[in-house]
């Protein structure tokens, strides 16, 4: 099945509305709509009307088929712009999606090094696809890796506590169980540092670089505390999500149970520490912290290789494409430091996205080695 041109694709989506589709045909499209739902979640609605259908489809149709003289005006007077990756970029990349021409042009390979274990032995390259085991430096196991999840065993035995520590690379996530049955999701370019055991009747504290998302075992006489650079995290059993990335603003966002965090940097007359609800973000300001009402899939979608950006600024964009890709981007089109953009995108290949931007932001790009360079179009 071919889709060469946006005509052919236009008529698909077309049979698509109107119900004429052949079961193939609408599988195929109800994949790709999974990964492009607007801010309404309407395309999930199962009471989704038809009448609705053609009107998102008017959207899109005279946005991106009748091509409209003026869409080379600035970003920042176009204000349908601050949402082009829904309504533009569900055509455009439908029509990547279904095109089968020379496929392999539009493959730019991930490359990544390989997850980095540091224990009191040495440096282990961790082999996601083989089952090993984890020794320290007596010959003791302490953990394994089974299918590409690194778990620890518990062992009351120690004493004192011995620490190892974890680097995922770009382009990689990694899955850590600790000793105490603790879930961390680890993203890409992050370092944690842990005890191979926790000691008993003591908190348990973890240190973080970069972005993890916690599953904590519950254990009231022993809390669990998350320490990222300024920002300090105390749970008794919860999940929550923290990224600490340098140059990035810190913060911490709760699915469930409930979290006090402290700004340790912060002016000493602000308020310390403060407790927030699920589906609350607090992120770390000079003046403490700051905590507004969030949509938590926005932020933990990375657990499930999802980047999801919701009304997100292009330069924030960037550095999760660059994080995920293990890629470099420039740009040099300024008026998209003040665009944003909704979108959700799953497996798809970094051309793929890169030109569902490009076709909604009307810009070029180029790839040299490694970078992508972006400019205003010609």
């Amino acid at each position: 099945m071919k889709y060469q041109n946006k005509k052919q694709v236009k008529s698909l989506f077309d049979r698509y509305l109107s119900g004429t589709c052949t079961p193939e045909e609408r599988q195929l499209v109800d994949n790709f709509l999974d990964s492009y739902q607007d801010d309404s979640r309407e395309w999930d609605n199962p009471n989704f009307k038809l009448d609705h259908d053609n009107r998102i489809w008017q959207k899109i149709n005279e946005q991106i088929f009748n091509e409209p003289k003026s869409k080379t005006i600035a970003l920042s007077i176009k204000p349908w712009l601050r949402y082009a990756a829904i309504f533009i970029g569900v055509a455009v990349a439908l029509f990547a999606y279904f095109r089968m021409e020379d496929r392999s042009k539009d493959i730019l390979e991930i490359q990544s090094d390989m997850v980095v274990l540091q224990t009191n032995k040495g440096k282990n390259n961790l082999n996601e696809n083989t089952t090993e085991h984890i020794t320290d430096k007596a010959g003791k196991r302490i953990a394994s890796v089974e299918k590409g999840v690194l778990k620890y065993n518990q062992d009351n035995s120690y004493k004192e506590l011995i620490f190892n520590e974890i680097d995922v690379p770009l382009g990689r996530t990694f899955k850590l169980v600790l000793s105490d049955g603790t879930v961390v999701h680890l993203n890409a370019g992050t370092n944690l540092r842990y005890p191979v055991n926790f000691i008993p009747e003591s908190k348990r504290v973890v240190f973080l670089s970069g972005e993890a998302y916690f599953e904590v075992t519950k254990n009231e006489a022993n809390p669990f505390v998350v320490l990222a650079d300024e920002m300090e995290v105390t749970v008794l059993g919860t999940h929550f999500n923290v990224s600490s990335y340098l140059g990035s603003k810190q913060h911490t966002v709760l699915v469930e149970g409930s979290v006090s965090i402290d700004n340790l940097d912060a002016d000493p007359s602000a308020q310390r520490a403060i407790v927030i609800k699920p589906g609350q973000k607090a992120i770390m300001v000079p003046e403490g912290l700051n905590v507004n009402e969030v949509d938590v899939e926005d932020y933990i979608g990375w657990i499930r290789n999802l980047l999801i950006f919701n009304d997100e600024l292009f330069p924030e964009i960037i550095e999760k494409i660059e994080r995920k890709y293990n890629v470099e981007i420039e740009n040099n089109f300024p008026e998209l430091d003040t665009a944003r953009f909704n979108g959700k995108f799953g497996n798809e290949s970094i051309i793929s996205l890169m030109n569902t931007f490009k076709e909604s932001a009307n810009f070029d790009y180029q790839i040299k080695d490694r970078r992508i360079i972006i400019n205003k179009k010609q």
